[in-house]
């Protein structure tokens, strides 16, 4: 039997558990970045597993709630999941474990337990697992009373020493399992610098993995290595959950939706058939370029939102990177793409190893002649797996500090940060801001129009004071 009919099956068959009460936990206080909340999916994967084993089960969003986790612990509770996903407020998030009783079963999964599973469980001494990697098909093993010895991916605690089982292969996404949206206890608009636009918006998983090998990147493995295959969803569950999504605005956290293009036109036809009217968000390469009919459909779908890895303006970083395209083919793709309604955000990385200030000072410039409607700047940073590691050895003049993040001598990070915040001056114009508000405009997006305005021009405000 599949994990996909075990998740179908009938939670009170022999073996399987009952909990009493359940609470999954998401314990951050801020966002990752400017522009938010996006609710917690993957928990809400999880919760979504846990929910025909439990009695009765909550989520808490700690970004939302200004208590604590601890508040919400019943007599009852008898399971606590929390999600640790990113290396930040790592004090917080330790304290918020510590706080739940140590005769309740406490487990951690999310990418950054995974990293370190030792660390975690070394320092929460109430913490009884971490789950690594993808946690549907571990959790629901737990949930049918699999002994923990047999969970291939769990890392646990037995009679003081700390137990790590065999990796898991990262398995196929699931077709059926949707997010537990029904146990969230508001809804999610889009917020730019903690001001609320009452744009709703939600979040979609249509696949997992990226069949590219960019060197900078580590989302492609697993935190222990193992390379993730491209799994897909079917066209016709993806458009399912769309359709019983009430909010307007979509992103699909996939890696790379584009990378099957007779499904993206698929689920295009299934979304025109059906009449479901949305805005969707998603990350595509720019070789989507190649396919103008695909475009006019996918625009015709409500697609509105390319995420596009450009990453540098300069061939040689590209080559290292293993991108895939050049600069002459990054400038022949943007000049397709100039004719598509689809608002086109780029994504470039500051500090790529051999890049001289000069070079980077180039991003902002060549983001606005390639026709970027906005733009990201993110720094190199090294993850486990990723290989940057050994590039940075071998490169004289550059270094990782203790929280992964790399930087040169001639550019260390303080000036880095302001290379950063120099090319978004230069980049957002009032010109490109009433560029991209227009595009805003033409989708229909006029709600979130005030919020973007209001913001954009207090930031420009504050940069020419700055001059």
């Amino acid at each position: 039997m599949t994990e996909e009919s075990l998740l179908l099956t009938n939670p009170g068959e022999e073996g399987s558990s009952t909990y009493r009460h359940v609470l999954c936990v998401y314990p951050y206080r801020r966002e990752l970045k400017e522009l938010g909340f996006l609710p917690p999916l993957g928990l809400e994967h999880i919760a979504a597993v846990i929910e025909p084993f439990a009695s009765e089960l909550e989520m808490v969003d700690l970004r939302r709630y200004p208590g604590h986790a601890s508040d919400f612990i019943r007599s009852s509770t008898d399971l606590v999941c929390f999600s640790v996903n990113w290396d930040l407020e790592r004090d917080f998030v330790a304290r918020e474990l510590s706080s739940i009783d140590s005769e309740i079963t406490l487990i951690a999964g999310g990418r950054y337990a995974t990293e370190a599973p030792d660390q975690w469980l070394e320092h929460i001494p109430g913490l009884d697992a971490v789950v690594r990697g993808d946690g549907e098909e571990i959790m629901l093993e737990i949930c049918r009373q699999v002994p923990w010895h047999r969970i291939s991916g769990l890392s646990f605690r037995r009679d003081g020493r700390i137990i790590h089982n065999p990796n898991r292969e990262p398995g196929s996404i699931l077709d059926r399992l949707q997010p537990c949206r029904s146990r969230r206890r508001q809804k999610y608009d889009v917020q730019i610098r903690g001001i609320g636009t009452g744009l709703e918006v939600d979040m979609l998983a249509g696949s997992r993995g990226c069949p590219f090998n960019c060197t900078f990147c580590s989302f492609n493995r697993n935190p222990w290595g193992i390379k993730r295959k491209w799994t897909a969803r079917s066209p016709e569950s993806v458009v399912d959950e769309l359709e019983s999504i009430s909010a307007p605005l979509v992103a699909f956290t996939d890696d790379l939706f584009t990378h099957d293009l007779s499904r993206v036109e698929n689920i295009c036809d299934q979304l025109l058939k059906r009449g479901i009217k949305k805005k969707y968000v998603i990350n595509a390469r720019l070789e989507i370029a190649r396919h103008p009919a695909l475009i006019r459909k996918m625009e015709q779908a409500g697609f509105a939102i390319l995420l596009l890895g450009v990453e540098s303006a300069h061939d040689k970083t590209l080559k290292a990177m293993r991108k895939g395209f050049t600069t002459r083919q990054i400038r022949s793709y943007c000049k397709v793409l100039q004719d598509s309604t689809m608002i086109k955000h780029g994504y470039f990385i500051l500090g790529n190893i051999g890049e001289s200030v000069d070079e980077m000072l180039q991003t902002a410039p060549f983001a606005r002649e390639i026709g970027m409607d906005s733009i990201s700047l993110s720094t190199l940073r090294h993850n486990p797996y990723s290989g940057l590691d050994e590039l940075v050895a071998q490169t004289p003049g550059y270094h990782i500090n203790p929280k992964g993040k790399i930087y040169s001598d001639h550019c260390p990070p303080k000036q880095l940060r302001k290379l950063r915040r120099r090319l978004y001056r230069d980049f957002y114009s009032t010109r490109q801001i009433l560029k991209l508000g227009n595009k805003f405009r033409k989708h229909g997006a006029l709600k979130l129009l005030p919020g973007i305005a209001w913001n954009l021009a207090a930031h420009r405000v504050r940069q020419v004071m700055k001059r």
